[in-house]
């Protein structure tokens, strides 16, 4: 059985995915603001959709994780390294349901998976793919350090590869 690491950041953990989460993923993914994730999906899709996150890790050994509130223990969303078998390369992707947007939990969650695939997976390299009219997912990505390298062609839609940097170099950047 895979064992999915529980991370912790100042407000949320980062979790597995469990059964509970899903009446939330499905809310989340039948709204239209779905629409940058694959969305929206039919209920059945969604549980799909969460079944693949949950899988992912066994197939993987590693993945999304179940963004949770500690104060309150609700699911707020979802962030992680992803790398489904069609997709170019690994990617760190994020999305919160809509009512946690503007608290600043995607930064804090994708900052600490981003610790978690250069420290623990000793990944060179990540990327996120960011369509070109989805300000907040890029304003995100240059807060985090990205920078826009390329643009490409996946699953039917137009995206921008975002060059994470691994935190020692974005530190030379910098300096």
């Amino acid at each position: 059985m895979t064992v999915v690491p529980v991370l912790e950041t100042e407000r949320l953990v980062m979790r597995a995915f469990q059964r509970e989460d899903f009446e939330p993923m499905a809310a989340f993914f039948a709204d239209e603001r779905s629409f940058y994730y694959g969305g929206p999906l039919s209920k059945g899709d969604a549980w799909r959709r969460l079944a693949a996150y949950a899988g992912h890790w066994v197939l993987n050994g590693f993945g999304e994780w179940a963004l949770e509130e500690k104060n309150t223990g609700r699911f707020v969303g979802f962030c992680g390294p992803w790398h489904p078998a069609d997709m170019p390369e690994p990617e760190i992707a994020w999305a919160l349901l809509s009512e946690h947007y503007g608290k600043g939990y995607a930064f804090e969650a994708a900052s600490r998976a981003l610790r978690y695939v250069y420290d623990a997976l000793k990944w060179p390299t990540v990327m996120s793919l960011i369509e070109p009219d989805n300000a907040p997912s890029i304003r995100l990505a240059e807060r985090l350090g990205a920078t826009a390298e390329k643009r490409l062609e996946i699953y039917g839609r137009d995206a921008v590869v975002y060059r994470h940097l691994p935190p020692e170099m974005l530190l030379e950047k910098t300096a």
